[in-house]
Formats: C-alpha cells, structure tokens, sequence
C-alpha cells in the first residue's frame, strides 16, 4: 500500500481512495492560487470525510504527486492484486471524480461551463467520460485482454490530466509541469491506445 493510499483511507469516511483522489485532482488543474479546501468539501459532503488534518495531508500529498517534475503522477486506483474488475471500476470512478472535480473548481479560473474550455480539453473530456462507462464485469472472462487494456487506460488518464492542467495554465510557480514538458508524442500515443483499449468490443 502506497503513502498516498493510506492517507486516502484516513481522510475518507463514505468515498473510496479513487473517488477522493480524483476530485482533489480535478479541482487542483483549475486552481492555481491555492487548492480550494471549501469546494472539496461541498463538492463531497463533509460526512463524506473524516478531519481537516487528514484531509489537508492527503490534498497535500496529491497535489506534490500531481505536480512531480518527473511526471510520476498516476491516477490512485486499488492495488494490483486486486480483481481486474474492481480496478476497473476504481478507474471508472476515478475519471467520475475528476471529472466532478473538474467542474467544480471552474469558478476559480472565471470559466463558466465545460463547454468553454480549450477544444482540445473538452475532446479529453469526452475521452475521461468514456472511461466512466467501461464494462468491468465483462473483464472477467478475458482477464489477460483485460489487463493490457486497463494499462493503456491508466497510463491516457494520467497524461490526459497532466495536458488538461497545462492546457489551463494551472501550472505551479515553484516548479510545476509546464505544457512544454508534456510530450505530444506521448500525447497522441496514449490518446491512440486509450482509444484501442475502449473499442475493444465495447469493453476493457
């Protein structure tokens, strides 16, 4: 279990890791002057969490991982020795998260609705929605296909958010990621395997 992890299951009462970490995410890529704790708590409901120091130490940690100059971030999902199908759903969630997250910070970049943002965040957007709606239980019977296409999923998630966060200029003074620094090369292979692997018969 990683660092982050733990401080995720301290910090939630009623949401998952996965569902926590994603809405601190999307409402860190639309936050450049600080990380809105209230709109955190809005957005999820204070029973949905525990206290404010297990809270604030793991929107602390998420937002170093985010950040990370050597682009280490990864969406927070269960761990590997967890049925394929549960870590699907924690992807799935995750995107939901984010996506929750996304929107509600808006506000704080003085932007309305999804629909505003850059062409290119909202076609990412699409693609995160998508994920949403995998078929988990489907992985069952194709455990290996399955597995395959929940990397190339994990791994368009998180270069997806790091373009979404350049692409709003959300990008920290100390040093964050930059949009320079997220190759499009990288770019457009994860967006082309993130495609492969959701039209792989209509399920992961």
């Amino acid at each position: 279990m990683s660092d982050l992890y733990a401080l995720a299951l301290n910090a939630a009462r009623e949401l998952t890791p996965a569902e926590l970490h994603g809405a601190v995410c999307g409402l860190t890529v639309c936050s450049p002057d600080g990380f809105p704790l209230e709109s955190l708590l809005e957005l999820v409901g204070v029973d949905a969490v525990t206290d404010e120091f297990s809270v604030e130490s793991f929107v602390s940690g998420s937002i170093e991982a985010l950040m990370a100059l050597d682009m280490s971030f990864a969406p927070l999902l269960p761990d590997d020795s967890a049925e394929i199908g549960d870590r699907i759903a924690g992807l799935a969630d995750w995107c939901a998260a984010f996506l929750a997250g996304l929107a509600a910070g808006l506000v704080h970049i003085e932007v309305n609705s999804l629909e505003e943002l850059p062409k290119e965040a909202k076609e990412i957007i699409g693609d995160l929605r998508a994920i949403t709606d995998v078929d988990q239980a489907a992985s069952q019977d194709a455990a290996l296909d399955a597995e395959e296409d929940l990397m190339q999923l994990q791994e368009f998630v998180k270069v997806a958010v790091l373009l979404i966060m350049s692409l709003l200029n959300t990008d920290a003074e100390d040093g964050g990621i930059d949009a320079e620094d997220v190759d499009a090369e990288d770019v457009a292979g994860a967006e082309d395997d993130g495609e492969d692997a959701l039209n792989a018969g209509g399920d992961v």
